[in-house]
């Protein structure tokens, strides 16, 4: 697979430029977090970028945190965010999950023949779409990997978010970071009791950041009435977990 022709651009462009518009683009449309990243991550210590795309994510952590990992299995997502990133952040091109060793890697793409790349996952999540591609991946645990003081956890991986937790036991229980999962997208059939089940086992609060505040997820995620946010007064396909 190759960078779509937009994003082979895109890395013509000033990185501060094309982060500061997505940034803006995805603080507007569905990730309303960018836009108070420093009142949510604790400073300093390091932040964790899972299923990290373009590095957008990282690039607004890099002010925050004195260490991002940014953690992409896509391959040539990999490469545009360590171009585009440029030691603000490290770059590790693998997945997480709750074991380490190889799994395939499954890629949608549209009627029209589009790589739909944010739509990536382990899992056939987006088993509608008539066509996939896929590919090798290397897996690792976030335990394994031992990273030190980690304040904040991100993970966007397109259903797979029970699995990147239960691989970051140790991390989590010694660390107690902040933790934001894309659970709000329609990749999860149940978002209430998948939420409630991460709060019960980790022993955090859950909540969602609606007009620059945070509120209580769970009532919020009730009232959906679907397993995504899309048409509805939600601003975020996010759930933000705080421990308790």
């Amino acid at each position: 697979m190759s960078l779509p022709l937009r994003e082979k651009l895109a890395m013509l462009l000033p990185p501060s430029l094309f982060y500061r518009r997505r940034i803006a683009e995805e603080a507007r449309s569905g990730e309303p977090e960018l836009a108070v990243l420093a009142e949510l991550v604790p400073r300093g210590g390091t932040a964790v970028d899972i299923g990290a795309n373009q590095g957008i994510f990282a690039y607004a952590l890099a002010g925050i945190a004195d260490r991002v990992v940014a953690v992409e299995p896509n391959p040539d997502y990999a490469f545009f965010a360590r171009w585009m990133l440029r030691g603000r952040a490290e770059v590790h091109e693998l997945a997480l999950s709750d074991k380490s060793g190889r799994a395939t890697f499954y890629v949608p793409l549209s009627d029209e023949g589009m790589v739909l790349h944010f739509a990536g996952s382990l899992k056939r999540t987006h088993s509608h779409f008539r066509n996939i591609k896929s590919y090798e991946v290397e897996v690792r645990t976030l335990d394994d990997l031992g990273f030190a003081d980690v304040r904040f956890i991100k993970a966007d991986v397109e259903g797979s978010e029970r699995e990147v937790l239960d691989g970051a036991r140790i991390t989590i229980a010694r660390d107690r970071p902040v933790i934001l999962l894309e659970l709000l997208a329609g990749t999860h059939k149940d978002p209430y009791a998948y939420t409630t089940s991460i709060c019960d086992s980790f022993g955090y609060d859950a909540f969602i950041v609606q007009r620059a505040k945070k509120i209580a997820a769970l009532p919020a995620i009730a009232t959906l009435g679907t397993n995504n946010v899309y048409g509805t007064e939600i601003e975020s396909r996010n759930v933000l977990f705080l421990p308790r």
